[in-house]
Parts: structure tokens; sequence; C-alpha cells
């Protein structure tokens, strides 16, 4: 077994839930007020592996429960889905990514978020959104959904 950990720290702000959304099936929503600048959530490290590692069977994780990032060529890191995983795209975010590498994430309000809103970030990309389902009046992809 040849796979790896870096200790996984995961913080999330008490004013977060999952709920149903109107963008994309699961989305995280203040259940409060959150004001701009706020820290919204903190995930860094997660389990490392190769892909020798996957094909030899020795990690076996439910997939559905992971979210994976390429580290390297042959390296990825896996972090468990929670609420980082359900932040979805909107052209008109309310947060933003402020973490500078794959294994880490951290979240913080780009403006002032209502009780009751989703919390999403902007990450429109046309080589990896294939439309985009925000539904904002500022959408900018030609290809979005109603």
């Amino acid at each position: 077994m040849t796979y790896q950990t870096e200790p996984i720290t995961m913080w999330f702000d008490r004013r977060l839930v999952l709920r149903k959304s109107p963008i994309h099936n699961i989305g995280t929503f203040a259940t409060y007020d959150i004001n701009a600048g706020e820290l919204l959530m903190l995930v860094t490290g997660g389990i490392v592996v190769t892909e020798e590692d996957r094909k030899a069977g020795w990690l076996q994780l439910a997939p559905d429960m992971y979210n994976q990032e390429t580290l390297a060529e042959d390296l990825f890191i896996l972090t468990p889905k929670l609420f980082q995983y359900y932040i979805n795209h909107s052209c008109d975010a309310n947060a933003i990514d402020l973490s500078r590498s794959a294994n880490s994430t951290q979240y913080v309000a780009a403006r002032n978020i209502l009780a009751g809103e989703e919390v999403t970030a902007d990450y429109y990309n046309e080589t990896t959104l294939d439309v985009c389902l925000c539904k904002s009046p500022r959408c900018r992809w030609t290809n979005h959904v109603e």
C-alpha cells in the first residue's frame, strides 16, 4: 500500500446547511445573514493516492462520497464531499475560494449573504462547464438552461 494521507481539517460556519437547490440538485445555504469577508469554510488535506493505488484496490472508498483533485500527473487527493462540494456555480456569485492549492478550500463571503440565500461561487470555465444553470440575470453563458 503506497497511498498516504495529509491531515484533514474541516471547518464549516454553523450558519450553513445543505438543501435542495434550484441551480443544481443540492446546494449550500445560509440560515442566518453572513457579512462580506466572513470565512464560510476551510478544508485542507485528504487521502493522497496514485493511479496504481486505485487500480490495486488497496483503498476502498464509496466514490460518490469523495471529491478528487489532481496534484500531479499520477497523484490525486481525495476529500470527503461536504459543504465545499455543494457550492454551486453562479455568474453572480456571493462567495469566493481563496485557496491556492488543490488540497485546500477556503471560501469567504464575497458580499453580504442573506438568510435563506444559496451560497455560490463563480467557476465559469468554457472548457469544464457544459451549460450554465445559474439563472442569474448576469449569466455569461450562451448555452444556459432555463
